[in-house]
């Protein structure tokens, strides 16, 4: 039997109250939500630009900026992806019944869902936010700082809201909080097969080919780009594409999660 979801003041009134609850749980586990996403990227800020940047300059890696600043855009891209605690919460609550419950009341579990990945979303941005500073710290350029700031944390936050659907939608399916680790694995061939962290012309013939229509590729070379002042507009064109279709398509995967579980008893 599938519950229909409500437009009543009282259900719309429901979600500030899921989404509350949401932000609260995540502060409950900060340590463990805030280890690897931002760890991690902050690592690589910090001593993986310095380690590679001589080697990138005897290759012959022109740079416009130092090494820093070229990467910071990859470590806030891997921050967000990186982020899927929303995915393991729904699974918990598929293995402990709570989301039966949920079922089976008036209001749904659609509000709840929605909640999470808001709440995951706040998350995000707020990672988003931390590295920009820190990049600035490790000494990336930043020639201007209301562009860094938007395009440093808008996009990013966008496209992992995006992307966490992915895992959303399979833990939500399943009940199964591991496999939102298991496919983090994923994330990291689509990054490296970008600009996130190389040039196009440094990168082999085939990975090039395939980098240069990578999603990511258009958002590394946007947020880098507005570090150093400007905007492209058809690299943001194709920046705002890809998150669009990315989102529609993760989004479609969720609602048929939801509907899949609520035909399944």
């Amino acid at each position: 039997m599938s519950v229909q979801l409500t437009t009543s003041p009282a259900a719309a009134g429901v979600f500030p109250i899921m989404y509350r609850r949401a932000v609260r749980e995540t502060r409950r586990i900060i340590l463990v939500v805030t280890a690897v996403p931002l760890i991690v990227p902050i690592f690589m800020l910090v001593v993986f630009s310095h380690v590679f940047a001589p080697i990138l300059r005897s290759a012959g890696f022109v740079q416009t900026a130092n090494y820093v600043t070229y990467i910071a855009p990859g470590t806030l891209l891997m921050a967000v992806m990186l982020s899927a605690t929303g995915a393991v919460s729904v699974a918990v609550e598929r293995q402990t019944g709570f989301y039966d419950r949920m079922r089976i009341s008036p209001m749904g579990p659609r509000y709840s869902n929605l909640a999470r990945r808001v709440a995951d979303a706040t998350k995000l941005f707020l990672f988003a936010l931390v590295l920009v500073l820190v990049s600035w710290l490790a000494g990336a350029e930043t020639r201007n700082w209301a562009l860094a700031l938007v395009f440093g944390t808008v996009l990013p936050t966008l496209w992992g809201f995006a992307y966490g659907g992915l895992s959303f939608a399979i833990c939500l399916r399943t009940g199964k909080a591991e496999l939102a680790e298991a496919i983090l694995p994923a994330f990291f061939t689509l990054l490296f097969v970008s600009s996130a962290f190389v040039p196009l012309d440094l990168l082999p013939g085939w990975m090039g080919a395939i980098a240069r229509h990578n999603p990511l590729t258009y958002l590394c070379n946007t947020i880098r780009n507005a570090y150093l002042g400007h905007v492209r507009p058809v690299s943001l064109g194709w920046a705002l594409l890809s998150i669009v279709l990315l989102g529609v398509f993760t989004q479609v995967l969720v609602a048929r999660a939801e509907r899949a579980v609520a035909m399944s008893r």
